[in-house]
């Protein structure tokens, strides 16, 4: 095929493939099959203004073989894109897709949102990846895995009900396993109101949890284990990484897996103290000055993947701009590419700020805090 190939026939310098890639190797489980939109396909779409015709039949071709092997599953269509000197460039993503028309729209929606925010240029790589949709709800769980930035041997686990986005924004459960001793260390159990489910082909929302669950532990302790095993195994073969997985009847999937390390604070000197600016849609993105240093980033932006307000908050504005980030350092994975284009972010987990509000930024242990002052 000219323009699509399975996961294992493609050489790419895609973080997000490289890293299914790697999952696959290592012996976890992933969705399956899992089919490339190669850079061509986005290099003729730009040049043609549209699809071939040979791209059309490809894309059918592609969803309906995914369709045939799960068919209780919709197809996820996200970004396969590859851009020098942005790591983990953002961009729009699917949920569980059952109309090849919704498909080629979708691969339409990443090339335009790639071209829109300049991510076309030379030496990038713009493409998409298509899997079989497999998204947990209620009771079932997702989260991400990563390496304790501060105690050697532990990892943390970050589950929440609902899909793993939801940890981004929302409170969630925080495990700590010692993996030399395979034993859970700490838990910290949180009060969870609400969680992020697919509702469509296209969208995801904000869910209530049943008041039996808002207290209870969302994964087990046997599965905490199971999980630990599964990353231990994982990364003594490929080194740090963060991985996100989803929990179903059948088993945990790995569904993304990136090199993690802990940010490196440029000014560890910080100490600022201002008023907060709060950006809750594209139009608020107008209202700020080159005086406005400090910015909120609305955690529903994050909830609806607004990235188009992301990355023109990014690139829009020459001045540098210290960005109230909700989630952490190991959540907040959409945040590299404001770092990486100059803005210091400061993580702020479930904090909420108002326009207007008074914040001071300091170093406190390994990271930047911001609190708010009279």
């Amino acid at each position: 095929m000219r323009y699509i190939k399975d996961i294992d026939q493609v050489n790419s310098k895609c973080d997000r493939i490289i890293g299914l890639q790697k999952l696959k190797e290592a012996g976890l489980d992933i969705p399956s099959p899992i089919k490339i939109v190669l850079p061509r396909a986005f290099k003729d779409y730009k040049k043609n203004k549209k699809f071939s015709k040979l791209f059309i039949k490809e894309v059918t071709e592609a969803f309906y073989s995914i369709r045939k092997i799960n068919p209780n599953r919709g197809v996820y269509a996200g970004r396969a894109f590859y851009v020098p000197e942005i790591k983990q460039p953002p961009g729009p993503r699917s949920s569980s897709v059952r109309e090849v028309g919704i498909i080629l729209k979708e691969v339409k929606k990443l090339f335009d949102f790639a071209i829109k925010n300049k991510f076309d240029k030379k030496g990038s790589e713009i493409g998409s990846i298509f899997y079989p949709f497999i998204s947990p709800k209620l009771p079932f769980s997702g989260g991400c895995i990563t390496p304790s930035t501060i105690e050697k041997n532990i990892i943390v686990i970050e589950a929440i009900y609902g899909v793993d986005e939801g940890i981004q924004t929302l409170p969630h459960d925080v495990y700590h396993v010692d993996v030399t001793k395979n034993k859970i260390v700490e838990k910290k159990i949180a009060e969870k109101l609400s969680c992020l489910e697919a509702s469509s082909q296209l969208k995801y929302s904000k869910r209530k949890v049943p008041k039996k669950l808002q207290l209870s532990q969302v994964i087990s302790d046997e599965l905490i284990l199971i999980i630990a095993r599964y990353f231990t195994k994982f990364i003594l073969q490929f080194g740090s990484h963060r991985l996100e997985f989803a929990v179903q009847s059948e088993g945990v999937y790995f569904r993304e897996c990136v090199p993690f390390a802990l940010t490196k604070i440029q000014d560890k000197k910080i100490n600022i103290k201002g008023s907060v600016i709060k950006v809750s849609s594209i139009k608020d993105l107008k209202n700020i000055g080159e005086n406005n240093k400090i910015v909120f980033i609305d955690p529903k932006i994050i909830q609806t993947r607004n990235f188009d307000l992301i990355t023109s908050l990014a690139f829009n504005f020459s001045e540098q701009k210290i960005i109230l980030y909700p989630g952490s350092v190991t959540t907040a994975h959409a945040a590299t590419v404001l770092r990486e284009t100059g803005h210091t972010v400061v993580f702020v987990a479930n904090q909420s700020f108002k326009t207007k509000d008074k914040v001071e930024i300091k170093l406190q242990e390994t990271c930047l805090k911001a609190e708010k002052i009279n």
